[in-house]
C-alpha cells in the first residue's frame, strides 16, 4: 500500500528583474527559481525476520560449561535448519567465557549462575515472515536460555527506498506546478535536485521472558507493515 504525504514544506523563490543601476545587463540578474520539497511514505510487508537465542551454561569446570554450551548451540541449529532456516542465515554474535566465584552467602533472591559462565547469543534469520514464530518456538525446543527481540525486514531495502523516492519526485513535481500555475508563470526545467532520507530499519518487537520449557501452543507473531520513507528537495527554473 503506498501512502504519499503532501505535507512538504513549500519555499517559492521568484527572483524579479529589478535593475539596480543602469549597467546591469539582463544576463547579470538572478534565475526565477521554485524551490519545493516533495515527501513520501511507501508501506511495504516484511519478506524476512530475526530472532536472537542466548544460549548461557554454567559450571564449576571451565571444559564442561563450554562443552555444555557447545551442545546446546548444536542443537539449536539442528532445530532451525529443521524450521527452514539456512546455515548462512544462522549467525554467532557474541561468545564469553567468564569466572563468577560463589558467594560465602547467596542472595536466594537473584537467580544467579557461578562457576564458570559462558554466553553465546545467536540471531537466525528467516526468509518467512509470517512464520518467525515456528523459529521461535524451535529455539525454544532446543533449550536455549532466552529468547530475545525479534525484528523484521525488507530484503530488498534499496528497491523499496528507490520507490519511495519516485513518488517524492512526483510529489514535488505536484506541488511546482500547482505553484506555478498560482503564480501565472511556466516551469522551464529542473535546476537542481536532491535526496536526505532514511532507509528502513527492521522493525523491534517487545523482548520475550526466559524460557525453559517448550511452548504448548505454536507461537504466532503477526508482522505489520514496514514505512519506507523519503524525501527530495527540487529546484525549478520558471519564466513568465
Amino acid at each position: 500500500m503506498n501512502r504519499i504525504t503532501l505535507a512538504a514544506t513549500v519555499a517559492a523563490v521568484l527572483a524579479m528583474a529589478v535593475p539596480a543601476a543602469a549597467q546591469t545587463s539582463v544576463s547579470e540578474r538572478p534565475p526565477a527559481v521554485i524551490t519545493v520539497t516533495g515527501q513520501a511514505d511507501v508501506d511495504h510487508a516484511p519478506d524476512q525476520a530475526t530472532v536472537s537465542f542466548s544460549v548461557v551454561t554454567n559450571d564449576d569446570n571451565a571444559t564442561r560449561a563450554t562443552s555444555a554450551n557447545n551442545s546446546a548451540y548444536n542443537a539449536l541449529v539442528a532445530k532451525l535448519r529443521a524450521a527452514g532456516v539456512g546455515a548462512s542465515q544462522i549467525r554467532t554474535d557474541s561468545y564469553d567465557v567468564t569466572f563468577n566465584a560463589h558467594p560465602a552467602e547467596p542472595n536466594p533472591q537473584y537467580a544467579q549462575r557461578y562457576g564458570y559462565v559462558v554466553s553465546r547469543n545467536v540471531s537466525a534469520t528467516t526468509p518467512n515472515a509470517a512464520g518467525v514464530g515456528a523459529v521461535i518456538d524451535a529455539g525454544i525446543s532446543a533449550g536455549v536460555t532466552n529468547v530475545g527481540a525479534v525484528s523484521f525486514g525488507i530484503k530488498n531495502n534499496r528497491g523499496a527506498y528507490n520507490q519511495a523516492l519516485a513518488a517524492a519526485v512526483a510529489d514535488a513535481d505536484q506541488q511546482a506546478h500547482a505553484l506555478a500555475d498560482a503564480a501565472h508563470v511556466r516551469i522551464v526545467r529542473i535546476l537542481s535536485i536532491g535526496s536526505e532520507s532514511a532507509q528502513p530499519g527492521p522493525r523491534p518487537l517487545p523482548q520475550f521472558a526466559r524460557v525453559a520449557v517448550a511452548a504448548p501452543v505454536p507461537t504466532e507473531i503477526q508482522p505489520g507493515a514496514l514505512t519506507v520513507h523519503a524525501s527530495v528537495t527540487v529546484r525549478y527554473l520558471i519564466s513568465p
